[in-house]
């Protein structure tokens, strides 16, 4: 009953009229009761007796904006700011009033009143920023950012919420990218035991590209904070980017000693095992991170592909197989799984028209990938296709398998079987200074002939 609660303080305030709380009062509940004008003006009969009052005059300066009187708000906010100098808040309300008025001249001279009172403060610093990156003056900006994000007296978290609405930004424009990298340098030097200030200036590095910096401030971030898991899963993705399988190993390692049931780490540390030949680890990994996954079918492909490959380097071939099988059933058009099953099946000789179809949907995807093209031509090299095969060989030469040895011992193999004796040497020859390990090439060029 605000009206009732008004009219009691109006009564108080009869008996009592140097009591400044009941003026007070009886203007708040006016102010309740939707009579505006009357609680405006008992404000004022408060502030004559009392004082300027921070709250009041806020609550009067907000009165004036709602009903679009500017004059009237910028001239409480004006008189609260000669009553309290020091607040930089205060300097805020009153230059973005006159900047939301477009009086941008107004508002650069209350920012740089501002600055006076308090040289120091970062955010009359911060708001400097904005004002000049909102007249496109970029330059000035970021000067007044810089100093800005090398202030202690700015939260982090207010740094890093400016850091992150410039993301897009920088993705798009390389001057903005380097100039948000210089804020995150700023921003570590002002905060240094923080792991936000390293984690998110590892962002910015990875996005320009730079992964080894990104690396570096990563693992600064995890130094300090270990406990958050998108920043070691950041991390291993940059030691695959970089293609540093030993990194890789020992990053997965930490991580999931902290992190067991989390299924992406078993695979970056089974792809770093099979890269470090260690298959019988991957292969153990791999498997339990499959076990661990809910709801993922990419990353479960992605884990039984891997497993399939450690298994087939261990000659488990049919649970190598098993693997693939599965893997294709929670993403068929996997044209990594695709081809390496169908390869491997044609270097036992076994289900020849499945590998057939499956290498032919990675020809059909990429006709122009030389490894594909490769297990192509030889599946049907096996199926005893031989002029298909050969123009499928051929084709991959044509498109970097020139550098492969076993593109060119596989194009010299059918080119034999086409009866072109010599060119199958030249093609064995060219195999063999490519670096091949076959064991069996250097009796085919002697012998000019297979030994089947």
């Amino acid at each position: 009953n605000f009206k009732g609660a008004a009219k009691t303080y109006a009564n108080l305030r009869k008996k009592y009229p140097e009591n400044a709380d009941f003026i007070l009062n009886h203007a708040n509940f006016l102010l309740l009761s939707n009579d505006v004008k009357n609680a405006m003006k008992t404000y004022d009969e408060y502030e004559s007796l009392a004082g300027k009052n921070p709250d009041v005059s806020l609550r009067k300066y907000r009165y004036y904006v709602g009903v679009e009187k500017y004059e009237a708000a910028a001239l409480e906010m004006q008189s609260l700011i000669n009553a309290y100098p020091d607040d930089p808040q205060l300097y805020g309300y009153l230059a973005e009033l006159y900047q939301a008025q477009g009086k941008t001249e107004q508002a650069l001279e209350v920012y740089e009143s501002a600055l006076k009172a308090d040289p120091n403060n970062a955010y009359i610093q911060l708001s400097l920023a904005e004002y000049y990156e909102r007249t496109r003056q970029s330059d000035t900006a970021f000067a007044y950012l810089q100093k800005a994000y090398s202030n202690v007296g700015l939260d982090i978290d207010t740094k890093i919420g400016v850091l992150l609405r410039m993301y897009p930004q920088a993705e798009r424009d390389p001057l903005i990218r380097a100039r948000t990298i210089v804020l995150c340098d700023n921003l570590a030097l002002a905060h240094p035991l923080e792991a936000k200030s390293f984690s998110v200036t590892g962002d910015f590095l990875y996005l320009d590209g730079q992964f080894e910096s990104a690396r570096a401030s990563y693992y600064q971030a995890i130094e300090l904070d270990p406990s958050r898991y998108v920043i070691w899963n950041q991390v291993l993705i940059i030691d695959s980017e970089l293609n540093d399988d030993t990194a890789m190993l020992e990053d997965s390692k930490k991580a999931l000693e902290l992190f067991p049931t989390q299924p992406g780490l078993y695979l970056f540390n089974g792809i770093a095992n099979n890269q470090q030949k260690n298959y019988s680890e991957a292969a153990k990994s791999l498997r339990s991170g499959s076990q661990l996954v809910i709801g993922n079918p990419l990353l479960s492909a992605q884990l039984l592909a891997s497993l399939g490959d450690a298994l087939h380097e261990l000659r488990r071939h049919k649970s190598s197989d098993s693997a693939y099988a599965e893997s294709l059933v929670f993403d068929p058009e996997n044209l990594y799984v695709l081809n390496n099953y169908s390869y491997f099946l044609s270097l036992r000789k076994i289900d020849l028209e499945k590998a057939k179809e499956m290498s032919g949907k990675t020809f059909e995807k990429e006709p122009t990938n030389a490894s594909y093209l490769d297990t192509y031509g030889w599946v049907l090299f096996q199926l005893q296709e031989f002029i298909e095969a050969e123009v499928l060989l051929k084709k991959s030469l044509e498109n970097g398998g020139l550098k492969s040895p076993e593109v060119l011992e596989h194009y010299g193999d059918t080119l034999f079987k086409l009866n072109q004796i010599e060119e199958a040497v030249t093609y064995w020859k060219m195999a063999l200074a490519a670096g091949s390990e076959s064991l069996s090439l250097n009796k085919k060029i002697e012998s000019k002939s297979i030994n089947e």
